[in-house]
């Protein structure tokens, strides 16, 4: 490891981000693209200054600080400030190697159904699985990692050469709406597809030290691009809940190791926050509630209109349950012109074997042709890992439970 070079570059980055802060503006913005829209030339010039940086030390002095943090930064609403300023720190140190440098993201809701067969996953780009060993291809094929002891990266599908499904797009897109409070927010994040996602990649990344794997900055570039667009919709500053220390959160909260206040996360383009995210910015931060589906993840099948065409059709009392914000988009039907032309009521649900689906919107459906699959529920060694809140991750897991059984039961066909 070269690490005097290293922190050499570190202090050049972090005087230029002092200056930036005083100033209150960022002389340049990095744009953060979904890793699968990166050209073969892009990704090779990405490559190059993620081996730079494993070579001079920078992904075992990631590791170690994730490490120690670790108790401080789960389980409480520090999770997202913390992790917007982590990922920014490493991204800073890419930028000393080659300035346009960008963390990109993994749009992971995308691949939710089948997360194996992502794009991501292949030899071209992240890899693969490495079935307990080390991973033969992508990226980190090769590399030796420092921490917490000398090793190659080691993943561990949670299904063998399969995962279980993520948590839907759909779901995430719900939470967005239901949850005005941060600590509402977060639980919900954290406590779902943040956790299914280390525990199905598995090896390094369902470890304290999960920065070791390349894949846990594309997976928290993710989350941090849904909370900025949940900042979006009307909770730019919103900030409440409790610290490690059970400290009510606030602004002007120092976070741990960084000692930043937790205020100087909260806008992109001030301070050190010199970063955005493609398709968040611009004519985005006033769209529509119904046009946000698509923007959460892209869809598979259709337009970009499409994702939320369907959730639009729901049943008024499961739109209005699961989407309240879509449903103040959407005009319920006119009683005289419900009473002429919409079908009957839907009936409560008859035995398994005899149910006729239905939809009160759509009329009577054979069958979904794309059902929402059950999301991996946390292990018992995450949670006591994390020493999460048992009774609030049994909710969550709960609620996403439920959420699956309404929107199946009236035969929504996801996009996804």
């Amino acid at each position: 490891m070269h690490y005097n070079l290293a922190f050499l570059a570190l202090g050049v980055a972090q005087l230029s981000s002092r200056l930036a802060n005083a100033q209150g503006g960022c002389s340049s913005i990095a744009t953060r693209r979904d890793i699968t829209s990166l050209s073969a030339q892009e990704w090779s010039r990405m490559e190059s200054v993620l081996n730079r940086m494993q070579a001079d030390g920078w992904f075992q002095r990631f590791a170690d600080i994730h490490n120690r943090e670790f108790g401080n930064i789960h389980g409480n609403d520090n999770f997202f400030p913390w992790h917007r300023r982590f990922l920014r720190d490493f991204e800073e140190v890419g930028q000393t190697y080659d300035p346009s440098f960008a963390v990109p993201y993994w749009d992971e809701l995308r691949d939710s159904r089948s997360p194996a067969s992502s794009g991501v996953l292949t030899s071209r780009l992240l890899g693969g699985n490495g079935f307990g060993g080390c991973v033969k291809d992508g990226l980190e094929a090769g590399w030796t990692l420092g921490f917490p002891s000398s090793h190659c990266l080691v993943r561990q599908y949670d299904r063998g050469d399969q995962m279980q499904s993520w948590y839907s797009p759909e779901f995430i897109y719900s939470v967005m709406q239901r949850y005005n409070d941060m600590h509402g927010f977060r639980e919900h994040i954290e406590y779902s597809i943040h956790g299914s996602v280390h525990l199905s990649v598995g090896g390094d990344m369902a470890t304290y030290w999960s920065p070791n794997d390349f894949i846990f900055f594309l997976h928290h570039a993710n989350l941090d691009r849904l909370w900025d667009q949940w900042q979006m919709s009307g909770h730019a500053m919103t900030m409440d809940g409790a610290n490690q220390n059970g400290t009510p959160m606030s602004l002007g909260l120092p976070l741990p190791h960084y000692g930043d206040p937790v205020g100087s996360t909260m806008r992109m383009g001030v301070g050190r926050m010199c970063f955005r995210y493609a398709g968040n910015g611009g004519g985005a931060r006033s769209r529509s509630a119904s046009s946000q589906l698509a923007l959460v993840a892209a869809p598979l099948r259709g337009g970009l209109d499409s994702a939320d065409a369907g959730l639009s059709r729901l049943p008024r009392p499961v739109l209005e349950k699961w989407f309240p914000a879509l449903a103040r988009q959407v005009a319920p039907p006119a009683a005289n012109a419900t009473a002429k032309s919409s079908p009957a009521p839907a009936p409560k649900p008859k035995p398994a074997s005899s149910a006729v689906p239905h939809n009160s919107t759509r009329g009577v459906i054979v069958s979904a042709k794309n059902p929402l699959p059950y999301p991996a529920p946390l292990t018992e060694m995450w949670i006591s890992m994390h020493k999460l809140n048992r009774g609030a991750v049994a909710r969550v897991m709960a609620e996403a439970r439920q959420f699956v059984n309404d929107l199946n039961n009236v035969n929504y066909n996801s996009p996804y």
